[in-house]
């Protein structure tokens, strides 16, 4: 007697992650993105003065040695990532979209293409990153609210336009939405794998902006949470923290060994001084002897030595971010977010982890933004965009509680005929009122400064000096596309570029009150104005050409 036993495989289908009607809905997001980032695009006058920098670093990536006057050192790419004084993941982005740029468009200086490759660099991976965080929103709740929640961050106005910008911040918040999105899984459905490509990706935020690793402090601290209280047993939770930070060892550790420290940005060090040492000034440097070579934002709140002497810093500090995360937030979005968590407050006691990592996230984000400005001296709109990206997947899921709520208010339920429509309408009216905003053009005022750089070119000598307080003439001059711009000697001329009729804190500006002086003593016309037909008092950017006096 024999008997045969046998078996068949089953082939198990891969588990889809994606679905028609998710498609669907990217796809209308993506569109939308594209629409707006391509319009802010076409619409911006002159890019932000930070893109200045970040184009410098990408212009030495395409040839290391430009610019140098020492023919006998060689430099390699390893070598302008150990020195620039930002993170390489925006800058190598802007190269390789400079690159892309040199074989579809002709006739753009290296000044020009290089500032258009930082806005499409930072615009591509802001249209991307409606990819993330509509996962973010459908994992949490569901395919409707992550759809709301991320066309309502495209549209609204402040992240719209930074992300427009040539600024790091689209590429920083796609690399920290793919982070939390993995860390969100993760904390639903926990396992090694799911850390390891959590840590990989906040290592990879890390290489765009420092501060990215909070994503990962905000995960390490959900999972420690997690075994602290035995939802998950503790050596369990153990292994995955330690998946986690090998994730992000693997990508943040070889930079960190080659530049030797965190990173090469100032404003650290300057948070991790000793409390009681004073704010430090915003830019530093000898006025006239070096044009700076990167900015910092004019639209944010300042620590004024004067006005503000006296006061205390922390209790500064938190009124400076509040100002700017409601009017980033366009006044009502944090509300909503508030009103979405409180709705949602039992899943925050089943534990909900996935949910928790972005509380977690909200709460670190909003800490460091006040002990940055309380050790900084200022916090602008632009510090505050991932704080905005968390309330924007938060706010849309505010919308149905708020459409019960009206449902059982006296009076109103009387005008309300479609009930079921009510949290749609709630939604297009925060949207309606949020477009104009975001669809203005972009530093339109700033656009004489182009011009004045082009002329410039044409009639400089090569041994005059130029004094450009706001740096953007000498850009366009290509007397800083490589370097900036050092001076010694005394030349027979000093070219003087001054804006008039803006009402800006100018006198932040390094270089500002010399340029100012020196334009007012030389007591002649401006050699070049734009517009020409500008009132005496602008707005209206002006170059004065005075003859070089030692100073005393």
């Amino acid at each position: 007697m024999s008997a045969e036993v046998g078996g068949e495989l089953e082939a198990v289908p891969t588990r889809r992650s994606l679905f028609g009607p998710d498609y669907g809905r990217l796809a209308i997001l993506v569109l939308t993105a594209i629409a707006i980032h391509a319009w802010l695009i076409a619409n911006t006058a002159i890019p932000a003065r930070d893109s200045l920098g970040y184009a410098r670093i990408a212009v030495k990536f395409s040839d290391p040695n430009a610019g140098e006057t020492n023919p006998h050192e060689s430099h390699q790419r390893i070598d302008v990532i150990r020195s620039a004084e930002q993170p390489p993941g925006y800058p190598m982005a802007i190269w390789l979209t400079e690159k892309v740029l040199r074989c579809v468009t002709s006739g753009l200086s290296v000044a020009d293409r290089s500032l258009l490759a930082t806005q499409i660099a930072n615009a591509t991976a802001a249209v991307l990153l409606v990819i993330p965080m509509y996962l973010i929103g459908r994992i949490l709740f569901g395919r409707n609210i992550g759809f709301a929640g991320a066309f309502l961050f495209q549209v609204l106005p402040v992240p719209a336009r930074v992300t427009s910008d040539g600024l790091s911040e689209g590429l920083y918040l796609l690399a920290a939405s793919v982070a939390i999105m993995l860390g969100v899984r993760a904390g639903r459905r926990p396992g090694i794998g799911g850390f390891v490509l959590c840590g990989l990706a906040t290592g990879a935020c890390y290489l765009v902006r420092p501060e990215g690793l909070l994503v990962g402090v905000a995960v390490g601290l959900v999972i420690a949470a997690a075994g602290i209280t035995r939802s998950w047993p503790r050596d369990v939770a153990l292994g995955r923290l330690t998946a986690l930070c090998v994730g992000v060892a693997m990508v943040a550790l070889p930079y960190m060994v080659l530049i030797g420290k965190l990173t090469n940005k100032t404003s650290p060090s300057v948070i991790l001084q000793a409390w009681d040492t004073p704010p430090p000034p915003i830019w530093k440097g000898q006025p006239g002897a070096r044009a700076p070579g990167g900015a910092t934002p004019l639209f944010a709140a300042w620590w004024d030595p004067k006005v503000d002497e006296g006061k205390n810093r922390v209790v500064w500090a938190i009124g400076a971010v509040w100002g700017e995360m409601i009017k980033a937030l366009h006044y009502v979005v944090g509300s909503l977010m508030l009103i979405a968590i409180f709705a949602h407050r039992r899943r925050l006691f089943v534990p909900d982890w996935g949910l928790w990592v972005m509380i977690v996230l909200c709460l670190l984000t909003l800490t460091m933004l006040v002990y940055l400005a309380a050790r900084v001296g200022y916090i602008s709109e632009r510090h505050t965009v991932l704080l905005v990206m968390l309330c924007s997947i938060f706010a849309p899921a505010s919308c149905r509680p708020l459409a019960d709520v009206l449902h059982y208010t006296p009076l109103i339920n009387r005008l309300i005929f479609w009930p079921k429509a009510v949290p749609g309408l709630l939604y297009c009216i925060l949207i309606v009122w949020t477009v104009p905003y975001a669809l203005k053009p972009m530093h339109p005022h700033r656009e004489g400064h182009k011009h004045a750089g082009r002329w410039l070119a044409d009639h400089m000598s090569e041994k005059d000096w130029l004094q450009d307080p706001l740096a953007w003439a000498e850009w366009y001059a290509g007397r800083t596309v490589y370097k900036t711009a050092t001076y010694d000697g005394q030349p027979e001329y000093i070219w003087v570029v001054i804006e008039k009729g803006k009402g800006s804190p100018h006198s932040r500006l390094p270089q500002w009150d010399e340029a100012k002086r020196r334009a007012t003593e030389a007591g002649a016309k401006p050699a070049y104005r734009w517009p020409e037909n500008a009132p005496p008092e602008g707005p209206a950017v002006e170059v004065y050409k005075v003859k070089y006096q030692a100073t005393p």
